[in-house]
């Protein structure tokens, strides 16, 4: 966690708030009782890091969790679809993009070209039906692109955070 904190630059309270809330669930351990500490893995930082960012725009803890699982989604997803896809790996790689929108404060899309990828990939997850069901899994569905219109827009720059945090 101290590592974490300082690379980050982020309270540990923090931190271990968002893992208590399910944002972020440790990869190699988790706490089991007094003395046992959590241990995370290189995707566990970059999900702190753009847990982070989405709280400095002040969204709810719930929806963050919701981002996070779209996340391992996403790159369970990939992976099927491109054998051998490692989303650090695609992250880091030179020139690939990936983008995280949330758009009139429903839809989410993921959207992810270059890298281990021949061609761009589109992905939306109804943010509205998430919040009914705040564990539910994310039900991704393939886009030809995203929204063109649109009353509002929020933009998160997944690749440059994952640079930032992991290079």
């Amino acid at each position: 966690m101290k590592e974490v904190q300082l690379r980050l630059g982020a309270p540990q309270h923090v931190l271990i708030h968002l893992c208590e809330k399910g944002v972020v669930v440790p990869d190699f351990a988790e706490t089991s009782g007094r003395g046992k500490r959590r241990e995370f893995s290189k995707r566990n930082v970059f999900e702190f890091a753009v847990a982070l960012t989405l709280r400095e725009l002040e969204m709810p803890v719930a929806t963050s969790a919701f981002v996070m699982r779209l996340l391992r989604s996403f790159e369970k997803a990939t992976a099927k679809a491109v054998p051998g896809f490692d989303l650090g790996a695609f992250l880091l790689a030179q020139g690939a993009q990936f983008t995280l929108g949330l758009y009139d404060g429903r839809l989410l899309v993921m959207s992810a070209r270059g890298g281990a990828l021949r061609k761009a990939l589109v992905l939306g997850a109804n943010v509205t039906a998430a919040s009914r069901a705040p564990d539910a899994r994310p039900r991704l569905e393939k886009l030809d692109a995203p929204p063109t219109t649109f009353d509002a827009r929020l933009e998160l720059d997944l690749a440059r955070i994952a640079r930032k945090v992991l290079a």
